[in-house]
């Protein structure tokens, strides 16, 4: 059977095209989907506009690692019971015996290979180094499927791996329903930590963007941040008392020595925006001020299955982040579309052949 995919051939800027692929035999434990809808993350965006950082993925590569779709066939030692489920796919292949996954932190899986230089996790595979699910159908290993709820609809299920990175940002703050919290950056991944935040019932939630953002800031108000600022001049008044958190999706070098004014004695800064810029910060203050900072990256197995549960929850309001869907032979148009920094996510659907 053949079937379409969006290649990436070079990782020259925009070198996409529809190419045609065979279903091949499935191994003995991975089963087939068929796609439904696919999320565009920034990495997508990254490696279609040709961005560097990203020496490290194999070319020619179907591109997708936020994928939803219906299980069709199975191999042979992949249990029955997934035949005909709705499921999303965890892009992390991790190794199953190191230090890290014996700990669930699958996501700093590196197969006991230690490195010197961070790059992305070598347990990071589908959509990167291995192809992803931009194509009307998907092999995938079944350990990293997840069953999803009938209450959870495509498109949340489509962006719902990009929430689970959010999420893993937002558990590195112990008690995070009951902070006040600072969100820089309302792109995707900012928004998707306000909602689950929201959705948590966490009544101090702010947002930091640029006057730029205008319409994110507004999505933000629309799914109950409390307030939003387009300058941290604006949040500082007489009555202002810092902030127990700052997570920073922004990835802008200027952030973190700001947020060391802005945080409380004994407040954690959380990066999840990333950029290979180096940036300094005054040790005397995160020393006086008992102030911690701490990376963020990717999701774990656990994280996206609690995820998967608020998205089955009408308190958190995922299906407001996407910002519009379209059609798998419109890809170009949404990948387009996401890089004029819509406000949200924008979801590729799989209802029509190209």
């Amino acid at each position: 059977m053949e079937y379409q995919a969006l290649v990436k051939c070079t990782s020259e800027k925009k070198d996409v095209q529809f190419k045609t692929y065979k279903v091949p035999e499935l191994k003995h434990n991975e089963c087939l989907l068929k796609v439904n809808a696919v999320g565009i993350c920034g990495s997508d965006l990254h490696m279609y506009d040709g961005h560097g950082g990203y020496d490290w993925v194999n070319y020619p590569l179907v591109l997708g690692h936020e994928v939803t779709g219906v299980v069709m066939k199975l191999g042979d030692d992949v249990h029955p019971s997934f035949l005909n489920k709705r499921v999303v796919v965890n892009p992390y292949k991790s190794c199953g015996i190191c230090d890290f996954c014996r700990n669930g932190d699958t996501n700093c899986c590196d197969f006991n290979d230690y490195k010197f230089v961070k790059t992305p996790s070598e347990a990071l595979r589908y959509g990167f180094r291995e192809d992803g699910g931009m194509a009307e159908y998907m092999v995938v290993d079944s350990r990293n499927i997840i069953v999803i709820d009938d209450a959870v609809s495509d498109q949340v299920a489509a962006i719902s791996e990009a929430l689970a990175v959010s999420y893993t940002a937002v558990l590195k703050i112990p008690e995070f329903e009951k902070k006040s919290i600072l969100v820089v950056g309302p792109g995707p991944i900012g928004l998707g930590v306000a909602a689950i935040l929201v959705g948590s019932g966490n009544k101090e939630v702010h947002m930091l963007g640029v006057l730029e953002d205008q319409s994110r800031l507004q999505l933000a108000k629309n799914i109950g941040v409390q307030a939003t600022f387009t300058s941290s001049n604006e949040l500082v008044d007489d009555m202002f008392s810092g902030y127990d958190a700052i997570i920073d999706c922004s990835g802008h070098p200027t952030v973190p020595t700001e947020a060391i004014r802005l945080l409380k004695r004994g407040g954690q800064l959380v990066l999840v925006g990333i950029n290979s810029v180096e940036f300094s910060v005054p040790m005397d203050q995160i020393v006086r001020g008992e102030i911690m900072i701490k990376g963020s990256y990717g999701i774990t197995q656990e994280n996206y299955k609690a995820v998967l549960q608020m998205a089955a929850n009408p308190n958190f309001p995922f299906q407001q982040l996407v910002a519009c869907a379209v059609p798998f032979k419109d890809s170009i148009q949404g990948f387009e579309s996401a890089l004029n920094k819509v406000s949200g996510k924008v979801v590729i659907e799989f209802k029509e052949e190209i």
